[in-house]
């Protein structure tokens, strides 16, 4: 289906671009102007057209990319265009565009070219605080993001220094504060770190803050951090991360965090996890540590029934985690084998536990390739609960690796 349709819309591409340079051959000799956006090529429905030095695009197109809503009156051809933090309104006819409310001179920037509503790509793109430059021999029009100023970038690092400070200061309330009221991760984060603060004393220390890219909307912070327990109970690994801040500036003009994504983490230091081990019941110990080897080896035995006997029916994840198996098991090119290294019991509360699993996995190909072949360690942590007097793996617990690398043999 998505083929399909690529199909069509290229299809509607080339006829548009074909009817436009039949109509528009006396004002436009340049129909293979090409535009990007930050290093992207943007296209649109109809060609750009050259006209009098100035190059004008598809209006449409042009503001949604640049991160407009659009209200479009098709009777007065009037475009009302709004982002963050600008709002354009122009029409062909008017000598001035209103920018924000403030009367801009428009020097014909907007036009009815071939039965279309055409903008100048330059003046529509400065007014959005983009940079814009013309390569002529190439024929290609640049709209980048502007670099942020000292006091900018300022600015936005202000707010992850106050989320650094928060934490430390163990105030959730303050910490979720500095999150964009929009975001949709807001919720989630509120609940991971008002129960993470109850637990644990975190401290977070930059090792690198870069600005990624910067407008006057969005601006993008990369960061290496290492997170660290102070104080608390519990199991808690310290570890480096690499994160994208994506940031966005509220209604009163202030930047807030409207994502944050884990690019990588890495444990700090893989002794200090394993002694964290805590004195276990015997008989607590031996059914966890007996669990994981079943799963192991179900694993290994190729035995789903066997694989689902060792987790939490009807639990979160359940059928993922069965499929995600069964993926493997069904593999026609490679098998995978599993062996338990060492276990340790990091954490047990009434009917939950939580414990470290080292395991060396081989995958070798089924053809016998010997060059496909590869081991590799993995350090997961395994969440466990007891249903009925009987210990059980969450499911997908298999999954939250803390360190995975290739053994080199």
């Amino acid at each position: 289906m998505k083929r399909w349709i690529g199909l069509a819309l290229t299809l509607m591409v080339v006829l548009a671009s074909f009817a436009g340079t039949a109509s528009a051959a006396s004002t436009n000799a340049a129909a293979d102007i090409k535009v990007k956006l930050n290093g992207e090529w943007v296209i649109f429905p109809a060609p750009p057209v050259l006209l009098n030095g100035k190059t004008y695009v598809e209006f449409r197109t042009l503001f949604a990319k640049l991160g407009y809503a659009i209200d479009y009156d098709a009777a007065t051809k009037t475009i009302k265009a709004k982002s963050d933090s600008r709002s354009i309104q122009m029409t062909p006819t008017g000598t001035t565009a209103l920018v924000d409310g403030t009367k801009v001179p428009v020097n014909g920037e907007m036009k009815l070219l071939n039965g279309r509503t055409m903008v100048g790509v330059r003046f529509i793109a400065t007014l959005s605080d983009k940079n814009v430059a013309w390569d002529g021999a190439k024929k290609i029009v640049s709209i980048d993001d502007k670099g942020a100023t000292p006091a900018q970038q300022a600015e936005v690092f202000a707010v992850l220094n106050s989320l650094a400070a928060a934490e430390d200061k163990q105030d959730a309330d303050a910490y979720v504060a500095l999150f964009h009221s929009q975001s949709p991760m807001k919720d989630s984060v509120s609940e991971i770190v008002h129960d993470q603060f109850a637990k644990f004393h975190t401290k977070t220390d930059y090792v690198e803050m870069t600005l990624d890219s910067y407008s006057s909307s969005e601006a993008v912070v990369y960061t290496v951090e290492d997170t660290t327990r102070v104080s608390g109970t519990g199991f808690f690994p310290d570890k480096e991360y690499e994160i994208y801040y994506t940031l966005h500036r509220e209604a009163n003009g202030k930047w807030a965090i409207y994502l944050q994504e884990v690019d990588t983490d890495a444990v700090l230091d893989e002794d200090s996890v394993w002694a964290q081990e805590i004195q276990a019941p015997d008989a607590d110990k031996t059914a966890l540590n007996a669990l994981v080897s079943a799963q192991a080896a179900a694993l290994n035995a190729q035995d789903i029934e066997a694989y689902k006997a060792t987790l939490v029916p009807d639990a979160d994840g359940y059928d993922d985690d069965v499929s995600d198996t069964k993926d493997w098991v069904d593999n026609k090119d490679m098998t995978l084998k599993a062996a338990l290294v060492r276990t340790a019991v990091v954490e047990l509360d009434g009917d939950s536990a939580t414990v470290l699993a080292e395991f060396r996995y081989d995958l070798n190909a089924k053809d016998g390739t010997e060059e496909d072949n590869v081991a590799f360690r993995s350090v997961a942590v395994y969440e466990m609960e007891k249903k009925d007097g009987k210990w059980l793996v969450l499911p997908g617990s298999n999954a939250n690796e803390l360190i995975s690398e290739l053994i080199e043999e």
